[in-house]
Formats: C-alpha cells, structure tokens, sequence
C-alpha cells in the first residue's frame, strides 16, 4: 500500500463546521507566519469539504509541504479534499493511482518483474504529464513510486539495482530512514558491507532517535563479527543493553519512537511544540481546539507505540541473546562464506568475513559520517570474496 493513500485516521475523526472567514487561504497564510502548526491543522480539517478553486486549494497545499510539522497524515488528507473532484489534478491523480493498483496487486501476487514495469510506468506519467519534471506539489507521491521500484528490484534479488534506486530517494521523504533500513539490507545482500554500515550510521544519525530497528543492530553484530572488530562489536551490544534499558525504565517513550521515521516525527513536533498565540491566532482557532487537537495526535501516537512495544522488547532481548554469544566466541579464524545468507543465518555463529571498501557517502540533510573500517582478522584466516550472485 503506498504511503500518500495512507491517512492516519486521527486526522479525519472529526470534521467540523467551515470556518467563516472570508479567505481561508488568508487565515492559512497568517498562521504560517506566525509558525501556528496546530492552528493550520486544525482549519484544515474543519474545511475539508469545503468548495475551494484549484489555485486556492494548490496555495493551501505548497504551504502544507513547507510546513511538515502540521504532519504529513494532513497532506495526504488534502489530497482527497473536495475541490479536486472533476478537476484535471484528479484525472491525473486517477491515472496514476490505477498504475499503482495494478503494481500493488501484482506485488502481492509475487510476479515482482511486472510490478516493477508498472511501478516504472507511473513513475514515467508523472514525469512525461509534467514536461519531464516533478512539480513539488507531486513529490511525496514520485518518491513513494521510487521506494516501491527499489521495493521489487530487492524482491527479484536485484540488490544492486535496488541499492542504486534507494540512492534516489531524498531526505525529504517522510519513511526515509525505512529507506536506509531497507538500503541496509540490500546493500549487505549485495555483499557491500562497507555500503551497509554507512546506511546503518545514517540510520543513527542526530536527526533520528539515537535507538535503532533491531534488525540494524543484528546486521552491526553481524559484520563486526566477520570483520573481527571486537571493540566495534562490543560497543554495538552495550547500545542495545541501553536501548533495552531505556525501554524497559520508560525513558524511550511514545515520544522517542515517534522519531523513528520523519512521517511520526512531524507528529511528535507538533505536540511538543509550544507557541505564544496573538489574539488574531486565538480568533481563528481558540485555546480549547487547540488543547483538544494535541491531545488527539499525543492519545493517537501513545496507543501506537503501546501496541509496538511487546515486540520490540521481545527483538531486542533475541538480538542481545545473539550479540552476547558472538562476543562470548574468541576465535579469529572463521570458517568462510560461499554465498550471501538469507535474514535467518544472522541467527549463527563461526563465520568469517572479507574486508570492507569505500564507504557510503551520507546524506548532506542527515549527517557527514561514513565507514572506512577494514578487517583486524589474521590475514591467513582470510577468505576470497564470493562470486557475484546478484542478478543484473
């Protein structure tokens, strides 16, 4: 299912009266002024179906992109607003919404080469319907194209092509660290280890939450292990005891996993976020509606992470369990790879690694580190890399 015809349903529980004013867009711009996240929300929703012209409902939008900490759940939300019923846009939009039906169900039908082609086609559309552009305003919906293309290419065992789409894909979009984790993935299944570490310390850069997916610490243990980076190692398994910790004292709370991915992060802004309103602010949105839909996003993102949390904890504890077995293991001469493993060998011990390379070059938006770590294993317990087995 992609992302843009995905809307929390916390953004639509209610819709209210219009506001009587005589521009809405006015009343929009106002608020962005004065950085009113939640008083934009809030009259987004309550016009919701209220009669706009394209112009107006096209301003409303582009201030809705600028404006991400009113959340992504709203853009999504506008995009099914009233005024685009009849309209060119909603043409369009249906066009490339029924290429990506198409994709959709072929993917669940596992014929992934043709889910690709589709994806592929509605990815041209919009670029060929727009003078060989992607206007802002469509974005969002082009990048989430470009997420299921690398999506299939994986899926076909194409890792490096599946690494090169990731590379596409901007940190302006909202799943972009589900990005690195899924660029992680591929770029280990592609035998680039070197990529796979760099995609795991953008995971963890400042702008995210410190804690990581647990599959991302399995995969570290993973590699320092076959890299015989003892202290590297040793340090990746004294995170995820902090990480258990923090979730079990209540430290890592609804608020710290909402900063796992941009999409929930917006959300976690806007409750912490606090403003000074002006009387003309109040006027247009007050106090009460204000308190009411903070708590509605603060309730929304609580029950979220308490549905999550079980498992979680029940991942972490199963990757610790491995972590503290590898590091328990003193030998530097490990028996050699033949082949790329599938997720379940990471499960095992008693394998040894070949050197790491260059390394990825992070996002300028997310961070600037990279990994340029090499093998501390005995030179003579080195084995040849495998032969390539990716499918081109």
């Amino acid at each position: 299912m992609t992302l843009l015809r995905y809307v929390i349903i916390l953004f639509l529980f209610v819709v209210a009266a219009e506001v009587k004013a005589q521009s809405l867009l006015k009343n929009i711009e106002l608020l962005e002024k004065n950085s009113d996240d939640v008083a934009i929300r809030i009259l987004i929703r309550k016009n919701f179906k209220r009669k706009l012209t394209v112009k107006e409902w096209f301003e409303i939008r582009k201030i809705l992109v600028r404006r991400p900490k009113v959340g992504f759940d709203a853009i999504a939300a506008w995009d099914r607003q009233l005024s685009l019923k009849a309209t060119v846009l909603e043409k369009e939009s249906d066009t490339v919404f029924r290429f990506l039906e198409k994709a959709d169900e072929m993917a669940l039908n596992k014929d992934f080469e043709k889910s690709f082609e589709m994806y592929q086609r509605a990815a041209k559309y919009l670029r060929t319907s727009n003078k060989g552009r992607i206007p802002k305003g469509n974005q969002q919906i082009y990048l989430n194209i470009l997420h299921q293309m690398a999506r299939t290419l994986y899926a076909q065992k194409r890792f490096r092509e599946a690494m090169d789409v990731y590379t596409w894909i901007p940190p302006v979009y909202p799943q972009i660290r589900q990005v690195l984790f899924e660029k992680m993935w591929a770029a280990f299944r592609a035998g680039k280890y070197d990529m796979a570490l760099g995609a795991i310390a953008s995971q963890q850069s400042g702008f995210f939450s410190e804690f990581l997916h647990p599959e991302s610490y399995l995969l570290k243990i993973y590699i320092f292990k076959r890299l015989c980076r003892k202290k590297d190692l040793a340090f990746t398994i004294d995170a995820i005891k902090q990480y258990l910790a923090s979730l079990k004292n209540g430290k890592f709370n609804y608020l710290e996993w909402a900063k796992s991915d941009l999409y929930y992060m917006s959300l976690a802004q806007l409750v912490e976020s606090s403003n000074s309103n002006s009387k003309a602010q109040l006027q247009l949105v007050n106090q009460k509606e204000r308190d009411d839909e903070i708590r509605r996003v603060t309730d929304s993102l609580k029950i979220r992470f308490k549905t999550y949390r079980p498992t979680l904890q029940a991942q972490l504890e199963r990757v610790y369990g491995y972590a503290s077995l590898a590091l328990s293991n003193d030998q530097e001469f490990l028996k050699p790879l033949s082949d790329l493993p599938e997720a379940k060998v990471l499960e095992k011990k008693g394998f040894e690694l070949w050197p790491a390379g260059d390394a990825e070059e992070w996002l300028d938006e997310i961070g600037s580190h990279v990994y340029i770590g090499s093998s501390q294993c005995k030179t003579e317990a080195m084995a040849p890399a495998p032969a390539e087995t990716t499918k081109q």
